[in-house]
């Protein structure tokens, strides 16, 4: 009788720790998914442009997507921005993943080079035909600004008129 008494210990422990797992490794990043996704452009322009609408957010990868995929936050902004481009460095406090702009150049933004990555180009994808033609005559056009680190991973956009701002990343 103890065997089986030892055996059902063994049992629930073993199914203890299985859910502890899935819980650690499953639930909880997709539990952080839904709940910061929606609300992670407005967190990331609150305080630097006044926002009408958000066209597009995601602040995570998908779940089972490839090691490089894309996160971004692309709004409308509403009347009363700033006619310069607002910037948030990346030790602000709120973190990376919060940080805008910086060295702001003007639009038309120039051929890229063979070894800087196109998050534009790689993350259009998640994005619908006309954000992805807007997007594109921003940075094709005079008028609006934009800033790219070194390697093209992460571009950001600010254009008072259409009066759209972005931050598309293409990383890891």
């Amino acid at each position: 009788m103890w065997f089986f008494k030892g055996l059902a210990n063994v049992g629930m422990t073993l199914a203890f720790f299985y859910f502890c797992g899935w819980w650690l490794f499953v639930g909880w990043p997709e539990k952080i998914r839904r709940e910061e996704d929606p609300i992670y452009a407005m967190r990331l322009f609150e305080d630097l442009v006044p926002v009408a609408e958000v066209l597009a957010t995601r602040r995570y990868h998908h779940r089972g997507a490839e090691a490089w995929d894309c996160s971004f936050a692309v709004v409308r902004i509403a009347d009363g921005a700033p006619e310069v481009p607002p910037s948030r460095a990346w030790d602000s406090g709120m973190g990376w993943q919060f940080a805008f702009g910086g060295d702001w150049k003007p639009t038309p933004s120039p051929a890229l080079g063979n070894s800087t990555r196109n998050a534009l180009g790689f993350c259009s994808h998640d994005f619908s035909k006309e954000l992805v033609a807007e997007l594109q005559r921003i940075m094709t056009t005079t008028g609006a600004w934009y800033s790219r680190d070194r390697v093209g991973e992460t571009l950001y956009i600010y254009a008072p008129e259409p009066r759209l701002a972005a931050r598309i990343r293409f990383g890891d």
